[in-house]
């Protein structure tokens, strides 16, 4: 008689929990330097399905008012994976350097669980590496010294003490660069020991020592390839 009111217990904790991940709504932040698939990711977030290319004039930028860049609103959107579902808010945020802040001033603000940092394989190479890897250091500098100087009061003591629970480090566009090294990798769940990955090491180890959980992945977000899977192992 206890076995069975033990299984019930259990299986009404279980729904429990599959409800309120249902209906939850999980704050994430989605950052990287320009034109590495941010707003394409947003919008497939918002109605998945077939992407358009955003020419480099779409890219995204912000109102500026008495010399501070307005922050854009978060908006709720909900992933599907195998019939199970997550509710999230973000925003979408520009990745040009003079937009960083606004990085940092989302992810506080918001109190961001899940900080997703996208790059594309511009980052192994050429000048647009420099923005990638440079974007993703200064981020894990304001993670790991809390040093950055906030607009606000509240977002300044909010700073001192904020951690999100899990960095998730994506290589964006992967249809253009997914080979027989990632293939085999991949199969053997070992993806994040990929050489796209190789340039933000020391950054990742640096993030290790910190105490901030990392995980990485593959995704191709304009046409939806492995987009839904990468939110779903986020949010666990």
């Amino acid at each position: 008689m206890s076995a069975v009111g033990g299984s019930v217990l259990v299986g009404g904790m279980l729904w429990g929990k599959e409800l309120l991940n249902t209906w939850r709504p999980r704050r994430i932040g989605i950052y990287g330097a320009s034109m590495v698939g941010k707003t394409t990711l947003d919008q497939w977030l918002t109605t998945p399905g077939e992407m358009e290319e955003i020419p480099d004039e779409g890219r995204t930028t912000h109102l500026k008012i008495l010399g501070k860049f307005l922050m854009p609103r978060a908006t709720r959107k909900r992933v599907v994976y195998k019939g199970d579902r997550r509710v999230v808010h973000s925003s979408d945020i520009g990745g040009e350097e003079r937009f960083w802040n606004l990085w940092i001033e989302d992810m506080v603000n918001r109190n961001v669980e899940v900080v997703f940092y996208l790059f594309d394989k511009r980052a192994t190479s050429g000048e647009d590496a420099v923005d990638q890897i440079g974007g993703f250091r200064y981020l894990v500098d304001c993670l790991i010294h809390r040093q950055y100087r906030y607009r606000k009061l509240r977002a300044r003591i909010r700073g001192k003490k904020y951690l999100p629970k899990r960095l998730m480090l994506i290589a964006n566009k992967a249809d253009e660069f997914f080979d027989d090294e990632a293939s085999v990798l991949w199969q053997q769940g070992r993806i994040g020991e990929h050489t796209t990955f190789d340039p933000f090491r020391p950054d990742l180890v640096r993030l290790q020592k910190a105490g901030i959980p990392l995980m990485r992945s593959f995704m191709a977000t304009r046409i939806g390839w492995n987009v839904a899977e990468t939110c779903f192992d986020a949010l666990a």
